[in-house]
């Protein structure tokens, strides 16, 4: 390559205005050049926001102690994990037509020490591993994933996917769920989608279906609304659904049914309801308590065993919302503002 060429792809790296074909360049002319091997100091693996000065001034020291390193010293040292810059340093444009040999050396060994950690974490691409998705309390969220399929998340939710999912040689479409999601799957005969979501793993090749397995809840369920999924846990299937049916397993032992549904009801919530039919009141606290970010305490445990009929707007207000609560129960709600939570006082049932 000759020197012109090379100082052109050193400024435009140095400015962040190189563009990939060009960088791949200058790769190429790293490999050929053999620079010599630094050997980069211990603390560096500290120290992520002042890395790449750290090791220029590493670098400078060593050519000052050893004037005559060259381009044509021994093959290049592979450095020793340091964590990954943001991004590269910027130099003075006057100064990066100046450089000399060493120079070009000290600032490549910055560069290609980067793409090497880039490479080692998030592979060739420099893309992440995984892609995650929160979704905070209060809201719903739709998501398109990488094959075309959709996912709304329902509030306190997260999914996390691969970037690539259903591309690339084996086309894998695998996604975690922590919460509740609905899924709208994108139909590929050849490669299943599969949801794990605590100890469930549903698999299917194109249909809706909903999942809701939030920690800590004694209730996880999958609920078809088209198509076919299987559900199955560490150790065997559970069953294989069909549309309107749902499967309902207990956290604790692992025993599941399945039953019959009213699909509008599972999907009363991604359409802006806070839905509930003939829920205990323990399971419409928690599903409230996610939506409004606060926690609810039973001041009779009983009370959580009750069931109700409940259907609200989702953009309620919590007082408007406990303020009618209280009109159709038999339940009285004193709400802390201090401590965000909201007491349930009343009785019980068996």
């Amino acid at each position: 390559m000759n020197p012109e060429r090379l100082d052109e792809l050193i400024d435009k790296y140095a400015f962040g205005t190189i563009s990939p074909e060009e960088l791949q360049e200058l790769l190429d002319w790293y490999r050929s050049a053999e620079i010599g091997a630094v050997e980069w100091p211990a603390e560096a693996l500290e120290e992520e926001d002042h890395l790449q000065r750290r090791m220029l001034l590493r670098l400078q020291a060593q050519i000052r102690e050893a004037p005559e390193i060259s381009l044509a010293a021994a093959t290049p040292a592979v450095p020793v994990a340091p964590v990954v810059p943001t991004k590269p340093m910027a130099l003075p444009r006057g100064r990066v037509f100046r450089l000399r040999a060493w120079q070009v050396a000290a600032c490549l060994l910055i560069l290609f020490s980067t793409i090497w950690i880039v490479h080692q974490n998030q592979g060739l691409t420099g893309r992440p591993a995984w892609v995650e998705v929160r979704n905070p309390t209060g809201k719903i969220r739709a998501t398109r994933l990488p094959d075309s399929s959709e996912v709304w998340l329902n509030a306190a939710s997260t999914i996390r996917y691969s970037p690539d999912l259903g591309k690339g040689h084996d086309a894998s479409r695998e996604v975690f769920l922590e919460g509740e999601g609905y899924f709208d799957v994108a139909e590929d005969p050849a490669h299943s989608f599969v949801v794990h979501a605590g100890a469930l793993t549903t698999t299917v090749l194109g249909t809706r279906f909903d999942i809701k397995s939030f920690p800590g809840e004694k209730q996880a369920s999958v609920s078809v609304i088209s198509g076919k999924v299987r559900v199955g846990d560490s150790a065997r299937v559970l069953d294989v659904l069909t549309a309107a049916r749902q499967l309902r397993v207990d956290t604790r032992t692992g025993n599941a049914t399945t039953v019959t549904i009213d699909t509008s009801q599972v999907l009363g919530w991604r359409q802006g309801r806070l839905q509930y039919s003939a829920q205990t009141m323990e399971e419409i606290a928690a599903s409230l308590g996610r939506w409004y970010n606060i926690r609810f305490v039973f001041a009779n445990p009983a009370i959580g065993r009750c069931r109700y009929y409940l259907n609200f707007e989702n953009t309620i207000s919590l007082q408007q919302l406990l303020a009618t609560l209280k009109e159709t129960t038999d339940l009285n709600f004193q709400d802390d503002v201090a401590r965000h939570t909201v007491t349930i006082s009343g009785n019980g049932c068996n």
